[in-house]
C-alpha cells in the first residue's frame, strides 16, 4: 500500500499477459487485447519498428531466432492500429551479417510477403550520438540509427532460450541488437548485464512480446534443443516479462545475475508481488526446460575450478567449455588444468603459465601468470580452445579465421551428438516435471 492524502491506496502492479491459443495469431492477438488492446497501446499513422532475435544464421526449426510466424501474427495485429510504416530490424551478433540471417530464419520471407522494410543496423550510416545517462557500465554513449530514434514505438519481438553469455537470452537481451559491432564487442569487455541495461535507458521499446511457441534449451544460441510450450508472453515490462518467461520454464531466477543486477539499477519490476500475470497462468503452460548453465560448478573434479564470486555468465561459458571438451575427446587430456573466474583475493602459487586459465577480467591481475582471456564474458569458445590448444584464444589478430571458425566447424559434428544425448537424458529424468 502507498499514502496519498492521507488516504491508503493499492500500488498498481506491472501487467504480464500469457496466451495460448490453437494458433499463433491467435494467441499474438490475446496477448495484445489482454494488455488493452493494440489500438489504444499504438498511436495511429505512426512508424513502427520490430526488433526481432535474428542474431544467428539458423532455420525457423532451430528457434535460434524468433519464430517468422510470430512475426507475421504481430504484424497483422499491428495492421489493425493503422500505422503508417512498419520495419524490423536487427543487428545480428558480432561477426554474423544481418542479412543472411534474416533470409534463413524465415523472417526475411515474412516481410517480403507482408511488405514490411527489412533494416540491417549494421549497414546503417545515418547515427546519432545518445549519452546514458547515469551509465552503470563503462557504457557513457552509444551511437543509435536515427530511424530507431525517430520511430513512433519499438515493438521488442524476443525468443526465449538459453545462452551462454547470460544463462538466457529474452527481452532485455534482445535490445542489444541495437547497436553495431563496436558497441556489442565494447559490451562484453565489461559486465554485459549492465551495458544491456544501459543501452536500454537509451532504447527503450514500448511492448515486449515474447516467442515461447519453442523456446531452445541446450546450449544455445549455436546448439538449441528447442521445447514445444506454445505460448505468448506480452508486457510493458522487460524485467517482468522475463522473470514471468523463467518461471514457465523453470528456470530459478535467483541463480541469474541479471535480475540481480537488474535491481541494483532500479530497472524493471523484479518483485513478483508487484507481476499480475492475466490471461493464462504459468502453472497452466509451464514445461521444464533443460539449461544446463545453471548448477554446481563441482561437476568436473578432474580440473581445479576456482569459481568463487563468479557470476552467472562466466559460470554458463565454463558450463559450456567444460562440456564441449567432453564432446570432443579432449577432456581427460588435459585433467589437472586450473581454471579460474570471478573475483579472487588470491590464487595458488606455482602453477605452470600453460596449465593456469584465466577467464575474464575479474582475473586480470593475475594476467602474467597465466593464459589470460578478456573479456566480461569472454567469447563463447575461447576457453576450450585454450585450454586444448595452451596459447590465449581469444579472437585476436588472424584467429578468427585461422583457429576460431576452423575449430568450431571440425568440433561440431561431435558436439552436436553429444547435446542431444544430454537432452534425452535429461528429460527422461523429468518426465514427471512437464506441467499440467
Amino acid at each position: 500500500m502507498i499514502m496519498q492524502g492521507g488516504i491508503k491506496m493499492s500500488k498498481k502492479k506491472t501487467t504480464v499477459a500469457i496466451a495460448k491459443e490453437a494458433e499463433i495469431q491467435d494467441s499474438v492477438t490475446k496477448v495484445f487485447d489482454l494488455l488493452g488492446g493494440v489500438e489504444k497501446m499504438l498511436k495511429p499513422n505512426a512508424t513502427i519498428v520490430l526488433k526481432p532475435n535474428a542474431g544467428h544464421a539458423a532455420g525457423p526449426e532451430t528457434s535460434v531466432c524468433t519464430n517468422p510466424e510470430v512475426i507475421r501474427a504481430v504484424i497483422h495485429e499491428v495492421r489493425k492500429a493503422n500505422p503508417k510504416k512498419i520495419i524490423i530490424a536487427e543487428s545480428a551478433a558480432i561477426g554474423c551479417d544481418t542479412i543472411e540471417c534474416f533470409k534463413l530464419s524465415g523472417i526475411g520471407k515474412v516481410a517480403l510477403e507482408e511488405g514490411v522494410e527489412l533494416i540491417d543496423i549494421k549497414r546503417e550510416k545515418d547515427l546519432i550520438t545518445l549519452p546514458v545517462r547515469n551509465n552503470k557500465s563503462n557504457i557513457s554513449s552509444v551511437r543509435i540509427p536515427r530511424f530507431l530514434l525517430e520511430a513512433d514505438h519499438i515493438i521488442n519481438l524476443p525468443i526465449l532460450k538459453a545462452h551462454a553469455s547470460m544463462v538466457f537470452s529474452c527481452a532485455l537481451k534482445n535490445i542489444k541488437g541495437t547497436v553495431q559491432d563496436k558497441v556489442h564487442i565494447e559490451m562484453h569487455k565489461q559486465n554485459l548485464a549492465m551495458a544491456m541495461m544501459d543501452v536500454w535507458y537509451a532504447v527503450r521499446a514500448d511492448i515486449n512480446i515474447v516467442d515461447c511457441i519453442r523456446p531452445a534449451g541446450g546450449y544455445g544460441p549455436h546448439t538449441p534443443v528447442p521445447l514445444e510450450v506454445g505460448c505468448i508472453l506480452g508486457s510493458y515490462d522487460p524485467v517482468a516479462v522475463d522473470m514471468i518467461a523463467c518461471d514457465v520454464i523453470g528456470l530459478d531466477t535467483d541463480k541469474v545475475d541479471y535480475f540481480k543486477v537488474a535491481a541494483e539499477a532500479g530497472f524493471g519490476t523484479i518483485d513478483r508481488n508487484d507481476i499480475e500475470v492475466v490471461g493464462k497462468q504459468v502453472k497452466d503452460v509451464y514445461k521444464k526446460l533443460w539449461i544446463p548453465y545453471i548448477g554446481g560448478m563441482q561437476k568436473w573434479p578432474e580440473y581445479n575450478i576456482l569459481s568463487d564470486n563468479a557470476c552467472s555468465s562466466c559460470q554458463a561459458m565454463l558450463a559450456l567449455n567444460m562440456e564441449t571438451l567432453k564432446a570432443i575427446g579432449e577432456y581427460d587430456k588435459n585433467a589437472g588444468k586450473t581454471v579460474v573466474i570471478g573475483r579472487k583475493d588470491s590464487i595458488p602459487e606455482g602453477i605452470p603459465k600453460e596449465k593456469l586459465i584465466l577467464h575474464g577480467n575479474c582475473t586480470r591481475k593475475w594476467k602474467d601468470r597465466g593464459l589470460f582471456i578478456e573479456g566480461c564474458p569472454p567469447g563463447e569458445t575461447s576457453m576450450y580452445m585454450t585450454i586444448k590448444e595452451e596459447i590465449v584464444v581469444d579472437g585476436r589478430g588472424d584467429q578468427v579465421e585461422t583457429l576460431i571458425r576452423p575449430g568450431q566447424k571440425a568440433d561440431q559434428p561431435a558436439w552436436k551428438k553429444y547435446v542431444f544425448e544430454q537432452a534425452e537424458k535429461f528429460y527422461a529424468e523429468h518426465k514427471n516435471d512437464q506441467g499440467e
